[in-house]
């Protein structure tokens, strides 16, 4: 692996649709690209319309908007290819080129960058990567390790629990088995270079010199003698596959994980249901209330865990209030969820004629919830409430409109449920009507 020197002419491209988190870690992300060269262009590719939020912050961060309409599949991707063409030939000082994605339909433009003899490195999601396009790479970071590090809030998070070497290793087995479900249902082949950066991304306390092996592979070897997985073909080519028949253990410890951390979610949406979410400190304090014990999963440390759970798009971990105080943690709803609860509900909710919303839709009500600290249970409330929906079609009246689309209209319920003043209200939702040439005005 290479890596940047001082020296280092850098070009940005950054695939928006791909790959995107919170604030801080984009601002996190793009000072440590600065510290390692001299950034001559920073491109970011998206339909802005529908991204209005991190547009204006990542222009402010210095990044050329590109601005792609979403009208067919991939239309960022074939725009940010002939961006990074035109770069390579009329910047040929370039040195490095940083692309941030996971988008496999650029593993031939990464292929060509390397045989121009520029550093590649890059940034993404490891679980939504394609394998061959991090194969490519001359450097490669998980986005998530971006984000500002988790302290610890008590200083007994942060002590180690002690549990044999034999069952650590097992339950490390068992997520190396959850890391090659996840690669093979994103349609990328299990190669062990991403399954390791998978599985450090989803297991942040993971290494295994800690289980007593010398290196990765090794580790690998031991997992397939026991049954957990199957290794396929030579090194460097080796692939990652489970076995037909698994371990009876296998099942029953994948089981007690996957409802570990649904636990937890379940701890976070109800907190942020009785009024007030959880902080990090009285969630920990929570959960072992109610019997869940981390250490029995795997995991050392309690910030390990909620870091892992946060990996999964269960929860999320938001900076506090009040300086010195503790994170909060509030539930998180990933596009299947959003789009289960539409499906079982549009109809009901929003009328008969009303499609669920696509998936860029989705993920921006899933945004939207948890920017106002909304979950889905009180979503549904604001949008069966009768208070609120008096007040909602009082709004639509006065700007004769009839109807908004299921987002804006959730994003208005939401905000009217949160009691915030008409003004505030239409002056939000109408910077996400802009595109749709629609504008609300309060009642007289």
């Amino acid at each position: 692996m290479t890596s940047a020197i001082p020296s280092s002419k850098i070009a940005i491209f950054w695939d928006v649709e791909n790959v995107a988190d919170d604030s801080a870690t984009h601002k996190s992300m793009t000072e440590n690209i600065r510290r390692t060269g001299t950034v001559i262009k920073a491109y970011a590719f998206a339909d802005w319309d529908t991204r209005r939020r991190i547009a204006e912050e990542l222009y402010s961060l210095g990044y050329d908007l590109i601005h792609v309409p979403d009208v067919k599949d991939n239309a960022s991707d074939y725009k940010m290819a002939s961006y990074i063409l035109d770069h390579l030939v009329h910047y040929p000082e370039t040195s490095q080129y940083v692309l941030i994605t996971g988008d496999g339909d650029f593993k031939l433009l990464a292929g060509a960058l390397r045989e121009h003899g520029v550093d590649l490195w890059l940034i993404s999601n490891p679980l939504i990567t394609a394998s061959e396009l991090h194969d490519l790479a001359s450097k490669y970071t998980d986005i998530f390790s971006f984000r500002p590090a988790l302290d610890c809030v008590n200083p007994e998070d942060c002590d180690e629990s002690v549990q044999s070497m034999v069952k650590l290793r097992h339950l490390a087995a068992v997520q190396i088995q959850e890391v090659v479900r996840l690669i093979a249902k994103s349609g990328n082949k299990v190669s062990t270079g991403h399954a390791r950066h998978v599985m450090k991304s989803l297991n942040p306390q993971f290494d295994e010199a800690d289980l007593g092996f010398e290196n990765w592979n090794e580790f690998l070897e031991w997992a397939e003698v026991q049954d957990y997985i199957r290794l396929e073909g030579d090194h460097p080519t080796t692939l990652l596959a489970l076995p037909d028949r698994l371990p009876p253990q296998s099942i029953k410890t994948t089981k007690e994980v996957n409802q570990a951390f649904e636990f937890l979610a379940k701890v976070a949406e109800d907190g942020l249901n009785e009024g007030t979410p959880y902080s990090l400190k009285e969630i920990g304090k929570r959960i072992q209330e109610l019997g869940l014990e981390f250490e029995k999963i795997g995991y050392r440390r309690f910030s390990d865990f909620v870091l892992s759970a946060e990996k999964r798009e269960l929860i999320r971990i938001v900076p506090p209030e009040e300086e010195g105080g503790s994170p909060i943690v509030l539930p998180a709803y990933d596009v299947k969820r959003m789009h289960e609860w539409f499906a079982k509900n549009v109809e009901r909710i929003f009328g008969p004629s009303v499609n669920v919303p696509k998936t860029t839709f989705l993920k921006k009500i899933s945004q939207t919830l948890l920017e106002t600290r909304t979950s889905i249970t009180e979503l549904e409330s604001y949008l069966t409430d009768e208070k609120v929906k008096q007040a909602y079609s009082s709004i639509l009246n006065a700007s004769n409109i009839p109807f908004l689309p299921p987002f804006q209209q959730s994003y208005a319920h939401v905000l009217i449920g949160k009691g915030l003043q008409c003004q505030d209200i239409i002056t939000k939702v109408n910077n996400e009507l802009s595109p749709l040439g629609i504008k609300l005005q309060c009642p007289d």
